[in-house]
């Protein structure tokens, strides 16, 4: 595992040091990114990081989740089976309301494990839950189970299905890298995670001061006990 880690990190290392040396910038533009690398070269980058979920392109504009590539090398490392999974993400919605989200609880697959917003949700009282997000075993199984109850598989459902890849001996640590993985609000669901399951972490990983300042005032107090 920890090899086929490694061999992934390095097939995305050129693109994780590309996106690390952006000047900070909610959007780029292409042509102004090119005037400083190969334009090729820079569509090759985003690509690769789109492929992890870390960047958004559209008509010669893109986006980079740069609170999740600024972490360290080591950390990165660790969010390799977090990015794996999440390329394999399946979503589903049947009603599109709370009552999807309801009929899965309800009918959790054997063995399986919530992560990112609800598992967050529960840890630390941080942020209300948007998507439920569960690994599951068998993905074709499960998928199979929703669409047998009127499930339809999409891009807008709030069920989101993922494959078990990686380690879960250390759930919270697990639902900690996840949320860095995931990146955006999730980052403030890790900063929290970590600043109240600190003796359960072993991961070190990098947050903005402003970030953390931000999550440290608006924790419900009752969570750092």
């Amino acid at each position: 595992m920890k090899q086929h880690t490694a061999s992934v990190l390095m097939r995305y290392k050129d693109a994780f040091q590309f996106a690390q040396e952006l000047p900070s910038s909610p959007v780029y533009n292409v042509k102004d990114v090119a005037k400083h690398v190969h334009e090729r070269t820079v569509r090759r980058r985003i690509k690769k990081l789109a492929e992890i979920g870390l960047a958004q392109y559209h008509r010669g504009q893109f986006t980079v989740k740069k609170e999740v590539v600024a972490q360290p090398i080591s950390v990165l490392e660790k969010l390799i089976p977090s990015f794996t999974a999440f390329m394999k993400a399946r979503r589903f919605g049947k009603s599109y309301r709370v009552s999807d989200i309801n009929f899965i609880l309800k009918n959790l697959p054997k063995n399986a494990k919530i992560t990112l917003d609800y598992s967050a949700h529960e840890m630390t009282g941080f942020q209300s839950a948007q998507d439920l997000y569960v690994y599951v075993d068998d993905v074709e199984e499960t998928a199979q189970f929703l669409k047998n109850n009127d499930f339809r598989e999409g891009i807008k459902g709030s069920v989101v299905i993922l494959p078990k890849i990686g380690s879960f001996e250390n759930l919270t640590e697990r639902i900690f890298l996840d949320c860095i993985a995931k990146g955006g609000r999730s980052t403030m669901d890790a900063i929290a995670i970590q600043l109240k399951y600190s003796d359960r972490i072993t991961t070190r990983a990098r947050f903005t001061t402003e970030m953390l300042l931000k999550v440290q005032e608006d924790l419900p107090l009752e969570s750092l006990h």
